[in-house]
């Protein structure tokens, strides 16, 4: 799969796609939807769902690359994990090699931004060799804010078992983890903003060059549909009331700003602007109207 990529001022963001997944009935994600409800908005299709209301979801990374610096967004669900959601147990990507045809080396990452915890934003971050865990992005600091990994070492990833162990643990005994504010200026134009609820400690990024501005949302929106129904809670959402309040007001700001829009499990086009659209918003890819 070709990497996408898009300019941010004297920057790069680039996605590297773990996995993308078409015609997902939407209430496996959105209990509160169905397949009719998907389909009054056509501007979904065909990049986010089909004629019959099914969506397309993604697992990607981004790479964003600042003069003098690479730095690794949300490193997906990895190779060999062993969790309990079945359809990412113990698989076998070819990520790394998608990562390298991108034209990146693990080595030359320096920052790994985690938005959250959950398994599908970690897993990369180490990999299996000789039967132990080891870091993925040696030369990389890995930034966690200090609710989310409370959170995640006291288990609070149900059904996903194994992510501390397998994913966060082997980097701080490394002495690769370095846990910072949620709001925290990581320097080069790069900040963090406080959206919880999907996850108590969730994060998302700014990213701010030569007078261009974008945001890389992580899960406080998981599909465009949720621009139009932003009241629809993904089953995923610790608190969900408080996630539909981080949801909306994000989406204001995101389009007051207009920003580039990077929807971290947005399929086929995830880089957009967010335009009002009456009482809700709607997502446009870049270069479409």
């Amino acid at each position: 799969m070709e990497a996408q990529r898009w300019k941010i001022g004297a920057g790069t963001i680039t996605s590297v796609v773990e996995e993308q997944i078409e015609r997902i009935p939407p209430e496996m994600f959105f209990p509160d939807a169905t397949a009719a409800d998907v389909a009054r908005h056509p501007w979904l299709v065909p990049d986010f769902a089909d004629a019959a209301g099914r969506i397309a979801m993604r697992v990607q990374a981004f790479v964003v690359e600042l003069p003098g610096r690479t730095v690794l967004i949300d490193p997906c669900v990895g190779n060999g994990k062993k969790l309990a959601l079945a359809f990412w147990n113990e698989r076998t990507w070819p990520f790394l090699e998608r990562f390298a045809t991108a034209g990146f080396v693990p080595d030359r990452i320096d920052t790994v931004v985690h938005t959250h915890l959950h398994a599908d934003h970690v897993g990369w971050d180490t990999r299996l060799d000789a039967g132990r865990w080891v870091p993925t992005f040696s030369g990389a600091r890995h930034l966690y804010t200090a609710r989310e990994l409370a959170w995640c070492e006291a288990g609070g990833n149900p059904g996903i078992d194994g992510v501390y162990a397998q994913s966060v643990a082997p980097i701080l005994d490394a002495g690769l983890g370095d846990v910072v504010a949620e709001d925290a200026d990581l320097g080069d134009g790069l900040r963090l903003e406080p959206t919880p609820g999907h996850t108590p400690g969730h994060v998302s990024l700014w990213i701010e060059s030569d007078g261009a501005t974008a945001l890389i949302s992580g899960d406080f929106l998981h599909h465009p549909v949720q621009c139009a129904e932003p009241a629809w809670a993904e089953v995923g959402d610790e608190s969900v009331a408080l996630a539909r309040e981080t949801r909306r007001a994000m989406l204001a700001r995101a389009s007051a700003t207009g920003a580039l829009f990077l929807g971290t499990h947005f399929p086929t086009a995830p880089a957009g602007r967010i335009v009002a659209d009456g009482a809700a918003w709607r997502f446009v890819p870049q270069g479409r109207r």
